[in-house]
């Protein structure tokens, strides 16, 4: 699968209203391709290419996503699902992009939660406690709860839909 990343993100809060108002730099496979942005008050996203890429290439790309990625549907619809397209995508990185960095922030602790059909997050320890100790935390954690899932010890995309 072609792989699809957002860096050089730099977001304004106050100036998102219906999407989000942002500009990243789209990365495909590794390599630089082109500028997105979003004014954030609904419309579409520009769609820059970056030399020596061009917009015949952001077609290619389009038609690549639409062929590798999952469809989308809205609860607006009815069930009716639409290809991916690069807005749709950016938005979804986006969308990540926020929530990793909710994530990030409460991993400074140690994470968890009771067990598997547990939705709410528990945290333990300051961000000093957690680097010193640890180990003594998550025994803690495991004694009071043995079904307990400790979220510090999973992959991010395994850690993300539990702040979804």
């Amino acid at each position: 699968m072609t792989k699809i990343e957002l860096k050089n993100i730099k977001y304004a809060a106050f100036a998102s209203e219906e999407t989000h108002c942002y500009e990243a730099t789209l990365y495909v496979n590794g390599k630089r391709f082109a500028h997105v942005s979003n004014d954030g008050h609904g419309g579409c996203d520009r769609q820059e290419p970056i030399k020596p890429y061009t917009y015949k290439d952001l077609a290619q790309l389009e038609k690549t996503i639409a062929k590798e990625y999952p469809k989308w549907g809205s609860e607006f619809h009815d069930g009716v699902e639409y290809d991916m397209d690069l807005e749709i995508l950016c938005g979804k990185l986006m969308n990540n992009w926020h929530i990793d960095k909710e994530i990030k922030q409460t991993l400074k602790k140690i994470a968890f939660i009771k067990s598997v059909d547990d939705t709410d997050i528990y945290t333990q320890g300051n961000i000093a406690q957690a680097k010193k100790f640890g180990g003594q935390i998550r025994e803690k954690i495991l004694q009071n709860y043995p079904k307990a899932i400790i979220l510090n010890d999973l992959p991010m995309d395994e850690v993300r839909p539990y702040f979804q």
